[in-house]
């Protein structure tokens, strides 16, 4: 009897390796199920390096999803097994799980943990492809028997899979056009971006650290800042603190002039953002013609100011402001704030771990109380991505260096000090 069982367990073990059984259309089924996991899976790839950006973790997510979606695409077709099936029902099922969290509750984890991102064509695209292997594989799996059919034999005949497939490809390569990438880069969903990747600030790298680009909902924000309507009252009252802006950067032009008052330096120069020296004194509130920190676009005495910056320490949310919906404030929160020496200046980013911070002579400060604004308003430096925009598209130059330095070949975006 026992050697009876242990035959039926290996029989049944073998069934299971096996490849399944041919239906007459079981074979143009699978080719669908590889182009369309094919499909996502170059979808996940092109997508991964904005993801990188974001937060190391949702750029490693796509490279795995996408390695796993071509390898299984191959092995489908060259390969077949029913476990191998119901990997690619699991796997894509997982996957179309996490999207649906991201658009409606937030992946529960990382800088955009709480964050609802906007639903668009690359990834409605990619979610309707893993939904079609899922279910297609499950169908392998628990009905075989339905491709035997009359109607599923017409439905899945070469030249319908053939045209599907290159519904498929069209879409994919559609969804990675510049009118998407871009969109999903800069946020918006209309397509309408100046990310072109020649601005200085864009040669120069990718930005310095993540609370420069995410804003306080942890949404990926480089590029133009988008501006509501404000009436003619309210664009009258931040004509008048702009105005106060104005004469604060008239009177400290150089980094010798800041120091002279107070100011000290906080950042090495950083492309996009500018030398950042702060007079922590200033800090305890918002005041137009009072910002507590100066933006140059170098660290040597003579260095010229290209901005300003209001660094606010105010718990509960951002500060009141600049009249106007406009000045979106940002925080350096994210993966335990920055990397700061005991001289107070900033050495890492936030992506910088508490080991490297300290093996650098810093600790990692978390910040969560403290809030920034940048303000383009220096003559000369109105900055085209927005006066109130996280990032100034024409500060170029080198991490280190000076706004009119050659960006460093290796694109090494975190500032050392």
């Amino acid at each position: 009897m026992a050697v009876v069982e242990r035959e039926s367990v290996l029989e049944a073990l073998e069934r299971q390796l096996e490849p399944p059984t041919e239906g007459s259309a079981e074979g143009a089924v699978r080719w669908l199920l590889a182009g369309c996991s094919l499909g996502a899976a170059a979808l996940h790839f092109g997508y991964a390096s904005v993801h990188f950006i974001q937060y190391w973790l949702y750029g490693a997510f796509f490279v795995a999803t996408a390695w796993v979606q071509l390898l299984w695409a191959l092995a489908v077709v060259l390969r077949p097994r029913r476990w191998l099936l119901f990997a690619g029902y699991a796997v894509n099922a997982a996957v179309i799980v996490v999207w649906a969290m991201s658009r409606t509750v937030g992946v529960l984890i990382g800088p955009g943990a709480s964050a609802k991102e906007a639903a668009r064509f690359p990834d409605i695209l990619a979610t309707g492809l893993e939904a079609v292997v899922a279910i297609g594989a499950l169908v392998l799996v628990l009905r075989p028997g339905v491709l035997t059919r009359r109607l599923t034999l017409r439905l899945f005949s070469p030249i319908a899979v053939t045209l599907a497939l290159v519904l498929v490809a069209a879409g994919a390569g559609y969804g990675m056009s510049t009118r998407f990438a871009l969109a999903h880069v800069h946020g918006h969903t209309d397509g309408a971006t100046a990310l072109t990747g020649t601005t200085p600030c864009e040669k120069a790298g990718p930005p310095a650290s993540e609370g420069q680009v995410l804003d306080g909902a942890g949404h990926f924000h480089r590029g133009p800042s988008p501006q509501q309507p404000i009436d003619v009252i309210t664009r009258r009252q931040l004509e008048a603190q702009q105005a106060l802006a104005r004469d604060v950067a008239a009177k400290y032009p150089t980094v010798a002039d800041a120091e002279r008052a107070g100011y000290k330096k906080s950042t090495v120069y950083v492309p996009c953002i500018g030398a950042h020296y702060t007079n922590t004194a200033l800090a305890g509130g918002f005041s137009p013609s009072a910002p507590s920190e100066l933006l140059y676009d170098g660290t040597s005495p003579d260095a010229r100011i290209v901005g300003l910056s209001y660094l606010v320490w105010h718990p509960g949310g951002a500060p009141q402001g600049f009249v106007g919906p406009n000045d979106v404030w940002h925080q350096h929160t994210f993966n335990g704030g920055l990397c700061i020496n005991g001289d107070g200046l900033v050495i890492g980013a936030e992506s910088t771990s508490a080991s490297d911070c300290a093996a650098h002579g810093g600790a990692k400060v978390p910040l969560t109380d403290v809030w920034m604004l940048h303000d383009w308003v220096v003559p000369g430096w109105e900055c085209s991505w927005g006066v109130f925009a996280a990032e100034c598209p024409e500060l170029g130059g080198r991490t280190g260096g000076t706004a009119y330095d050659q960006p460093d070949p290796s694109g090494k975006p975190i500032p050392q000090g």
